[in-house]
């Protein structure tokens, strides 16, 4: 049986390319649909071929790349519902290989499967601890597709990009042979409405996040001598997020946050040995906490040492300590990579005309919460000045 399937030049790169394969592309450039085409030839050409397709959430997998595998095998006239397994999210071949589809909230199956090939499409939404964790356990290739609307400094570029073998490809609209017209047109307005969206979103080519919480962000090589170390910041989390602590400093430059830890399933124990290891290596100073989990806080502070209080939260906590902040021109340490991704990609929500709101999106601000608890302590007016009265006596 021989069957014929049309295919896109970024089909053709995927196939030729080695073991990491990076799809950079404007929108609608067709880099997830041929990686997916790419995919299903592999699961017929290579009996019991394992194949792992993944994004950060299972709501966008299932519009996106399982729609466009549902569409190619019907396409072909291959697909078998009876070899669809819903529960898993997997489909199998009758040659015994199998494509399952995950979102990274799948823990468990994220870290303990074994796969011959990878592919994560939205790249950038994840972690590198959560890219990481998919990547050594792949064996034969990998592929990565994003649209290249966040900075420069993202783990894609310092990661994925320097690996010797890695290769990109850059793929555009023009590049999809499915396309219609009347998108095309769509896209090209962008030429004269929005040069910077057409850079990224026409062009493919790199460009600023629009709509950025945090726009007065430095990376720094280190924590200067002279920093003064105000205190620390602790968001909880377990199962699906991870609890972030952050230290807070203030120099002449602005405030200075670095990344003492970004770690899932930990008990209140590990969360203070963290704690007392950042006492011993910086000073020890007042921990501010995640207010929502009293009982967490508890058993930290009597595990003995540690002065850890409750975040002050309200209605509007979050703006509070975002505008606080913004007051501030923030540095961050390199090594803080989980801060700096977030920073990168926390931003304003929209309404449906595309216009900015003042809500952030409530996502990729774990750490970002740890640094907001804690600045909005040491750092708001309305703290330092609280239960304070003057007298003037004559």
């Amino acid at each position: 049986m021989e069957i014929k399937i049309k295919t896109s030049r970024t089909f053709t790169d995927i196939l030729n390319g080695g073991r990491i394969v990076i799809l950079q592309g404007g929108t609608r450039s067709g880099k997830s649909y041929s990686a997916v085409q790419y995919l299903v030839v592999k699961a017929l050409e290579e009996a019991d071929t394992s194949i792992s397709i993944v994004r950060k959430s299972f709501p966008s997998l299932r519009i996106s790349t399982l729609r466009d595998f549902r569409s190619i095998m019907k396409g072909l006239d291959i697909w078998d519902e009876n070899r669809w397994y819903a529960s898993e999210n997997q489909y199998t071949f009758a040659n015994g290989s199998t494509i399952e589809f995950l979102s990274v909230q799948d823990g468990e199956r994220r870290k303990g499967t074994k796969r011959d090939y990878l592919f994560v499409d939205e790249a950038n939404e994840l972690s590198w601890d959560d890219m990481f964790q998919l990547f050594i356990r792949t064996t034969n290739k990998t592929i990565v597709a994003y649209n290249p609307s966040f900075p420069t400094n993202h783990w894609i570029y310092t990661q994925m990009l320097t690996h010797p073998e890695a290769t990109r490809y850059i793929s555009t609209y023009m590049d999809n042979p499915f396309l219609e017209d009347d998108i095309v047109k769509e896209i090209e307005r962008l030429k004269d409405t929005s040069p910077s969206y057409w850079k990224t979103y026409g062009l493919g080519l790199e460009g600023m996040v629009e709509g950025l919480v945090f726009d007065n962000v430095n990376i720094v090589d280190y924590i200067p001598e002279t920093a003064e170390l105000l205190g620390y910041g602790v968001d909880f989390g377990f199962t699906n997020d991870p609890t972030a602590i952050i230290a807070l400093w203030r120099f002449d430059e602005g405030i200075l946050y670095d990344e003492i830890c970004y770690e899932k399933n930990l008990l209140a124990n590990q969360i203070a040995n963290f704690i007392r290891a950042a006492y011993n290596l910086f000073g020890r100073k007042e921990v501010i906490a995640d207010s929502s989990d009293p009982r967490l806080i508890e058993e930290i502070f009597r595990s003995g040492g540690i002065n850890i209080k409750p975040a002050l939260k309200g209605p509007d906590s979050i703006m509070a300590g975002i505008d606080t902040l913004k007051q501030h021109k923030i540095h961050i340490t390199k090594s803080s990579t989980n801060l700096i991704d977030e920073m990168y990609s926390y931003v304003w929500k929209k309404d449906k005309n595309d216009n900015l709101l003042n809500e952030p999106i409530d996502t990729m601000n774990h750490a970002i919460d740890a640094c907001r608890y804690v600045g909005s302590w040491m750092l708001s007016n309305k703290k330092k000045n609280y239960g304070t009265y003057a007298i003037s006596i004559r």
